[in-house]
């Protein structure tokens, strides 16, 4: 019986271990460096007030680095925060989808400053919460051109702005 209880036990601990080196193969290093574009859509229109606001937003990816096997992506984000022409912070939500077809759900704090060329820059900083790369972080960077340059002064503000944006997300093991 004594043998019995030890076999049972020796048998349990590799199991957890067998369970833990299986998970640990599956990790790994991501140093990826993404370009493309992306059009962001704002509800309601963004002014010169800062106001509750709804950010929605996709962009497509070329990508270089490692692992070998992902030259693109395309990225959906989701944010809620308090925004202005010039100035705001969201909550963000982002949903990579790599070309292999593996998904990435990152969350993160987005910031935007404008420039005085009329451009607006948005840097999101956040990690990988779920599905591949689980805790790489990710930094994105776009530089939305705003063609309606009046639009901050009107009621229904900037409703929509395109540009390119850059995408890195590393985590080293």
């Amino acid at each position: 019986m004594t043998s019995t209880i030890l076999f049972k036990s020796v048998s349990g601990l590799f199991l957890v271990l067998a369970l833990f080196v299986t998970t640990e193969a599956r990790a790994e290093t991501v140093v990826l460096a993404c370009v493309g574009a992306e059009v962001t859509e704002f509800e309601p229109g963004i002014t010169n007030d800062a106001k509750p606001t709804h950010i929605s937003a996709v962009g497509t990816h070329g990508c270089a680095g490692l692992p070998l096997n992902l030259p693109s992506a395309i990225a959906t984000t989701e944010a809620d925060g308090i925004l202005g022409c010039g100035f705001g912070q969201a909550t963000s939500t982002i949903h990579i989808q790599w070309s292999d077809d593996t998904v990435s759900i990152v969350s993160g704090t987005t910031l935007v400053n404008a420039k005085p060329a009329g451009e607006t820059v948005v840097v999101l900083t956040g990690t990988v919460v779920s599905g591949r790369f689980l805790g790489a972080t990710v930094v994105r960077t776009l530089t939305l051109l705003n063609t309606d340059v009046l639009g901050c002064f009107t009621a229904q503000g900037v409703t929509d702005v395109a540009g390119p944006v850059t995408l890195v997300v590393t985590k080293l093991l």
